[in-house]
């Protein structure tokens, strides 16, 4: 009687075990997962057109004078110019369709035979973010805010900008 009692532990403990190795077995499963990854083209930005805000005729007191991105100087108090203002335009190259955001350098100036002329404020058509149209190309139209000081000595100045174009 133990002996038989003996089997049937043994078996239902065999069975136990197989049935609890075969469980874990039939619970797990494999599946195949996919990568992928889209190399953007590189950005290239050109200059097509410096910007220029003609010659400006200052009051004493000076002031700012805004270049728009569409190449116009509004009315500013006291100030008078002459010539043909201009907003610089950039060509940009990426990849079709894709996001841009515009960002430019601080601290720029105007240097010349008087004390240098703050350029700073940039904006923009279009503005930023924006994107590359469907054949990977961007025109990027910049105005910006010269700073004229109080009794601004006579002369041309000259300085640059970066623009920078990125994903």
């Amino acid at each position: 009687m133990l002996n038989s009692k003996l089997v049937r532990a043994l078996a239902l403990t065999t069975a136990i075990a197989a049935f609890g190795a075969a469980s874990h077995e039939a619970l797990a499963t494999s599946q195949t997962g996919h990568a992928s990854a889209t190399i953007l083209q590189a950005i290239t930005v050109t200059e097509n057109t410096q910007m220029n805000f003609a010659s400006i005729s200052a009051p004493a007191a000076g002031g700012n004078v805004v270049l728009a991105p569409a190449g116009t100087i509004g009315p500013v108090a006291g100030f008078v110019f002459v010539g043909t203002p201009a907003a610089g335009v950039f060509g940009a190259t990426g990849s079709n369709n894709s996001p841009a955001v515009i960002s430019f350098s601080t601290g720029d100036t105007l240097t010349g035979p008087g004390a240098a002329m703050a350029l700073g404020t940039f904006t923009t058509n279009p503005a930023s973010p924006t994107t590359f149209d469907n054949t990977g190309n961007l025109t990027i139209n910049v105005g910006a805010t010269l700073t004229v000081g109080a009794n601004q000595v006579a002369g041309a100045y000259t300085g640059t900008y970066t623009i920078t174009v990125v994903y």
